[in-house]
């Protein structure tokens, strides 16, 4: 009973103070053009805040329906993608030639990072951790 007191206490403690840090990675597969794979990850971390901040960018968007901030970064994950570019992202490209048949395949790649969000005024702030 006691050490489930404890754990109950020990998650409480870390949701309260680490619902801020999020976990973020991207892929997307094109053939020929044509999106064939796309995987969109968002999700919080309960660790505790380790390593420095880098500010990636400040968007114009505002968190007006007091959203919790899982669901609002799930609901402008396409705005929110261009910050991440400029992190660790491959980009694979190649082209295949059989007979008269082309094929042409590109893949993007965002290497998974941790991030905070700060809503101030209008806009969003996201900062990865390094």
């Amino acid at each position: 009973m006691a050490r489930t007191f404890c754990l109950l206490i020990l998650g409480t403690t870390q949701a309260l103070f680490c619902s801020d840090l999020f976990w973020f990675s991207y892929k997307i597969v094109t053939a020929n053009s044509i999106v064939i794979y796309e995987q969109k990850n968002i999700a919080p971390v309960m660790i505790p805040f380790e390593g420095k901040a880098q500010k990636l960018c400040t968007l114009p968007l505002s968190n007006t329906q007091n959203l919790p901030k899982e669901l609002f970064l799930r609901k402008h994950f396409d705005t929110i993608l261009p910050c991440f570019y400029q992190l660790s992202s491959h980009l694979l490209a190649w082209n295949e030639q059989h007979l008269k048949y082309g094929n042409d395949r590109i893949e993007l790649v965002i290497e998974p990072v941790r991030f905070t969000v700060d809503f101030k005024d209008e806009f969003a702030t996201i900062n990865a951790i390094r």
